[in-house]
């Protein structure tokens, strides 16, 4: 393995994500909020480290990695960007100290959502909308970004690949760049719509910028303690609630329905149609619990609260409106189940993703009926036409390795003093990029630092789809 081709390619991510600083570092130097002097400093730890990387690298190029070389980039791009994206929560002091500020900056990055600064309104508003612009960056992807910027031949799919979500992964032009072309405009057309509706709906620009970065990103961040429950109304949270669920959709899916033009797309995507089912189904048996629990008064109110949490949980984005810590534990085992499906494949959600689990519960079926039927062929089937055995395989094998790590780092968690509640739903909120679990002692500033350096070791192995960052701790992956 050449290390210098992976620093080529960490050079380009690195730079690109501390260039983005410059946005709000502008937005405090007009405000005269006290962030600039911190956006700043880190711009140019950034920019210093990147420009230290592109000299020893310089005669390298990104289109020649191999597999192994496009998977140490994805995965050490992903852990240094992070890191640079938490040090204005350190030189600003909005975090109570560094690992805070990096735990801060891995939580945005990776869209999770889980934050541990204690006095948001205490927080220069430029640091707070920087917040939201990292889960933008992220959940777009530092990979897709690259590829739709620079020209890479070759290493394109093996990068692609280490960062994409979910087992299928589409190709929308024959180029890999092409597609990933696709993917960052369909991304900003949706982030671009957001902030107009906002904007006519009668939110401010800051509100509308990070209201709209996050929940395209389906990240959960908010300027506000108390999250989308800030705004009045119900305007903002309907509009929130419909990107939501338009972000965590298959993206290559939505470019291609905008394409052609045809709506009834939707009705031949297995995995659009098993999301839409979940949504629907998930809403519904919600806001009945959530009324019959007296949770709220009027059915109007529980059915707003219900499918607004429920989209909100399904699309990992995290949002809430009111905390749900205290709802009827029913009600908490259906959001722990949502957490745990995530959104569809190809896109900014986390979690196994709709596909994976479709994909699983279609094997189960098909293998039921091969006990009843000893000498058929039931093939596994992806709506009329059968599913590669190799696609079946990595499912199975990805819905393993997400058990196995859950159930470990629960132990890991719980080891360290959390409750079985607080462990067991800060483990799947952090693995599944979701956010805040339930109650305070899931998240907060007061957690033990072996238990934020181990959210942070989940939020990016959720991210970068588990086997990516795994591979690392591999002795085949150092093999000659």
């Amino acid at each position: 393995m050449n290390f210098l081709r992976p620093a080529r390619f960490i050079t380009i991510t690195v730079a690109g994500v501390s260039l983005f600083m410059v946005f709000p570092a502008l937005w405090a130097a007009v405000s005269g909020d006290g962030g600039a002097a911190p956006l700043f400093y880190a711009l140019t730890a950034g920019m210093l480290f990147s420009g230290l990387l592109y000299f020893v690298s310089r005669k390298y190029s990104v289109g020649d990695m191999n597999a192994r070389e496009a998977i140490l980039s994805v995965a050490a791009s992903w852990v240094l960007a992070s890191v640079i994206t938490g040090l204005p929560y350190f030189f600003s002091r909005a975090a109570g100290s560094f690992l805070d500020a990096m735990f801060e900056g891995v939580s945005g990055f990776t869209t999770t959502g889980a934050s541990v600064i204690e006095d948001l309104a205490a927080a220069p508003p430029s640091i707070l909308l920087w917040r939201s612009v990292s889960q933008w960056l992220g959940g777009i992807g530092v990979a897709v970004m690259a590829l739709a910027v620079f020209p890479v031949s070759g290493a394109g799919i093996w990068l692609y690949r280490a960062e994409a979500a979910g087992p299928f992964y589409e190709r929308l032009t024959p180029r890999i760049q092409g597609t990933a072309v696709i993917l960052v405009k369909t991304y900003l057309i949706l982030t671009c719509a957001q902030i107009a509706m906002l904007l006519l709906g009668g939110l401010g620009v800051f509100d509308a910028l990070t209201l709209s970065f996050s929940t395209v990103a389906t990240g959960g961040f908010s300027p506000y303690s108390d999250n989308v429950g800030h705004f009045a109304g119900i305007y903002a949270k309907c509009v929130t609630a419909v990107f939501l669920f338009l972000s965590a959709s298959n993206l290559t899916f939505l470019s291609s329905l905008v394409s052609k033009k045809n709506l009834r797309a939707a009705n031949g995507n297995p995995e659009m149609k098993f999301y839409a089912f979940m949504l629907t189904v998930f809403g519904a048996l919600i806001s009945l619990l959530l009324y019959m629990g007296g949770v709220f008064g009027s059915v109007w109110e529980s059915l707003a609260e219900g499918f607004f949490h429920t989209v909100s949980m399904l699309s990992t984005g995290g949002f809430f409106i009111v905390d749900y810590s205290e709802w009827p534990a029913s009600v908490r085992i259906l959001t722990l189940m949502l957490m745990f499906c995530g959104g569809g494949s190809i896109s900014a959600a986390g979690g196994m993703t709709c596909g994976r689990v479709l994909t699983v519960i279609r094997h189960i079926g098909a293998e039921f009926k091969r006990r009843l039927h000893p000498r058929a062929i039931v093939p596994t089937r992806a709506g009329d036409s059968p599913m590669d055995e190799g696609v079946v395989s990595a499912c199975f094998a990805y819905v393993t390795a997400y058990i196995a790590i859950f159930a470990a780092a629960i132990a890991v968690v719980g080891f360290f003093g959390l409750d079985t509640a607080a462990a067991f739903s800060g483990v799947a909120a952090a693995l599944g990029n979701v956010g805040p679990g339930f109650g305070t002692a899931a998240f907060g500033a007061s957690l033990p630092s072996a238990v934020k350096m181990a959210y942070m070791f989940l939020m990016l192995c959720g991210r970068l789809e588990i086997f990516t960052l795994l591979a690392l701790f591999t002795t085949d992956f150092w093999r000659k």
